[in-house]
């Protein structure tokens, strides 16, 4: 079952491109290709599927996983059926026909790799496609033939729809896709700020999608900072002023005018983030607050990955390749304390486990001395100013 593959697309978040290439790199080696074609960094047209193969896998997004057992179920189901192309179902596919995860959630490799057996095991066969959209797919070469050479490879699924030929979604085939990681509100970090809060600050803003559901908790005024010019260009539409650098490059002062300061996702992140806790601790006001939010390197997966001999970086989640601090609930508690605030509460967030990790969880678990925090995923932290 060999095949030609095609590897393009342009990613949405530079700073993980190189993690999500290497991750993309090792499942392709894996592949049986007679031919591969790299052009990552534009949008792949018909023309750049090169080689001889009678099929041809397309892997247009550079930011989504296709594991080998799921390619090869792909590429299976046109060897067997009678589909001119193939969909593979995803956590965030391109048309909502093709929607379909596991139920339970999964932060490294080793975990997506026991997803994609789960959804093949429990799949039902492949179906019609109504309106088939997709920028991940097998197809084959005598219906790529048949369309324009310019035509963007993203594109082939619903033209070759129109075409008449038949499409299919493969439930066996299970995609892992990443969503508008900068552009989901923090919901969460905001339901903690204190009531009757009426300043904000949003360190790391992105585009600004938080200030909407903080205006919509009562706080009157938002400033963002964001040192990602195009994220900082849109966060001014939604913020009341927005700081296009990074929080060490602020050189104005906000002395008590913050009643509220975010770093959602932010300091593991910084070279110094006690740094930036001290840098902005004058800028809250008597009652003001900072809420944070960290991932938790004590989680089950990570554990049990260190156990293994693995320790796996993966574009955003708790292990990624931009992180260059790592924290669990000590070290939270520590780097607040030295920055000098006091810690009221810090809260978990967990997700459902995978059969397998429900194994290794409880193993975890029974284990001497081990972290009630083995399930957190990430900490939630509210800290105030200590009493000097």
């Amino acid at each position: 079952m060999t095949f030609d593959l095609v590897l393009g697309g342009v990613p949405r978040f530079a700073a993980e491109a190189p993690w999500a290439a290497r991750l993309v790199d090792r499942y392709a080696r894996r592949l049986p290709v007679l031919q591969k074609t790299d052009v990552r960094g534009r949008r792949p047209t018909v023309s750049d599927a090169r080689g001889e193969a009678p099929l041809v896998l397309v892997q247009a997004d550079p930011e989504a996983y296709l594991l080998p057992e799921a390619a090869g179920r792909l590429v299976g189901a046109l060897e067997t059926g009678s589909g001119g192309l193939v969909l593979p179902v995803s956590n965030e596919p391109w048309s909502e026909e093709a929607r379909l995860a596991p139920p339970f959630a999964y932060h490294t490799p080793a975990l997506l790799e026991e997803a994609v057996r789960f959804m093949a095991a429990s799949a039902a066969p492949p179906r019609p496609a109504t309106s088939p959209r997709s920028g991940v797919f097998a197809v084959r070469r005598r219906v790529l033939s048949k369309l324009p050479g310019e035509l963007p490879l993203d594109e082939a699924p619903e033209r070759v729809g129109l075409m008449g030929e038949p499409v299919l979604i493969e439930p066996a085939a299970y995609l892992h896709r990443y969503g508008e990681m900068d552009g989901q509100a923090r919901v969460d970090l905001v339901s903690k700020v204190p009531a009757g809060a009426s300043t904000a600050l949003d360190v790391g803003c992105s585009r600004g999608e938080t200030a909407q559901a903080l205006r919509k908790a009562g706080v009157l005024r938002v400033v963002g900072i964001e040192p990602n010019a195009a994220a900082a260009a849109e966060a001014v539409r939604r913020c009341d002023r927005v700081l296009a650098v990074a929080l060490e490059e602020v050189r104005e002062e906000f002395t008590g005018e913050f009643d509220a300061v975010l770093f959602g996702d932010v300091l593991e992140h910084l070279v110094d983030p006690s740094a930036a806790l001290a840098r902005v601790r004058p800028w809250l006001s008597d009652r003001g607050v900072v809420v944070a939010s960290v991932p938790n390197l004590g989680h089950w997966s990570i554990v049990a990955d260190l156990l293994e001999g693995r320790f796996d970086y993966v574009p955003y989640s708790i292990l990624s390749g931009t992180h260059v601090r790592f924290f669990t609930r000590r070290t939270v508690h520590d780097l607040f304390e030295a920055s000098g605030y006091r810690v009221e509460s810090v809260e978990t967030v967990t997700f459902p486990p995978s059969p397998e990790g429900t194994r290794k969880l409880e193993l975890l678990f029974s284990l001497p001395g081990a972290s009630p925090d083995l399930a957190a995923a990430e900490f939630v932290i509210v800290a105030r100013r200590a009493e000097s």
